[in-house]
């Protein structure tokens, strides 16, 4: 089945392994790209989209940019992806803050809330799939639990700082409770997946894409609806399909 998928959070350029591994998988890619970028023009299979994370002005404008290209919308990434946050991040004070939260927490829910919008709207999409809203968390080691394990050694650039940390939990706590907001909904699946900070597997952006890609697909397939337990659950990175389940209807 031909599917459009939207990406966001790991924005172009540095989301470019991102969109293009997904251009494999999925037969148009639309990526959040960053408004300082002059060149962002990934691939003709891949179409990027300026975002200002900050403005829900501009959240609304990605998703109907997004659809003015494709004229259809399937699935949704949102990725927080906590390493590259931490690095980004990296020498941010107290001044950063409201910044960081704009960027970090606000970009996401407004964006969810833009596409749940769209989604709810049929004519986006095929008339016998499921959209799927895919929330994708990649964790990292906070300075708390650097200073707890002290004799562990992790394998991470720079441990989060309090504002990434702060962003990277409320992240999750939005996301669960957005799933959890939508066990009811027959045209909206949420996909909660959560990529550990020691995966090695999925390190790479490309093998994240891959199997996230190659997980839905197989959702499809399946022949059993969720139970509401398991759209509010996070699956592990690298796992296989549990259980059986149909997203179609």
């Amino acid at each position: 089945m031909e599917k459009t998928v939207l990406i966001a959070g790991k924005d172009f350029p540095d989301g470019r392994e991102i969109s293009s591994n997904a251009v494999l998988h999925r037969n148009k890619v639309i990526i959040a790209a960053n408004p300082a970028e002059k060149d962002i023009q990934p691939s003709d299979d891949c179409i990027a989209v300026l975002w200002n994370r900050g403005s829900a002005l501009s959240a609304r404008s990605l998703v109907i940019s997004a659809l003015n290209v494709n004229s259809s919308l399937d699935e949704a990434f949102l990725i927080f992806d906590e390493p590259y946050f931490a690095s980004k991040y990296l020498n941010s004070s107290i001044a950063d803050a409201s910044r960081i939260f704009d960027e970090l927490i606000l970009s996401y829910q407004y964006l969810t809330s833009e596409l749940f919008s769209r989604f709810n709207q049929k004519k986006i999409g095929s008339e016998t799939s499921v959209k799927k809203i895919v929330f994708i968390h990649r964790s990292n080691i906070s300075i708390a639990q650097e200073v707890l394990n002290q004799n562990q050694k992790y394998l991470t650039s720079s441990p989060s700082s309090p504002a990434v940390s702060a962003a990277s939990a409320s992240f999750k706590a939005f996301a669960e409770n957005t799933a959890a907001s939508l066990v009811e909904n027959e045209d909206i699946l949420p996909v909660l997946i959560e990529i550990p900070f020691d995966s090695e597997n999925l390190r790479k952006d490309s093998a994240l894409v891959s199997w996230v890609c190659e997980y839905l697909d197989s959702l499809d397939n399946q022949k059993k609806s969720p139970s509401s337990r398991q759209k509010v659950s996070w699956v592990k990175g690298g796992s296989k399909v549990s259980g059986g389940f149909s997203l179609f209807k």
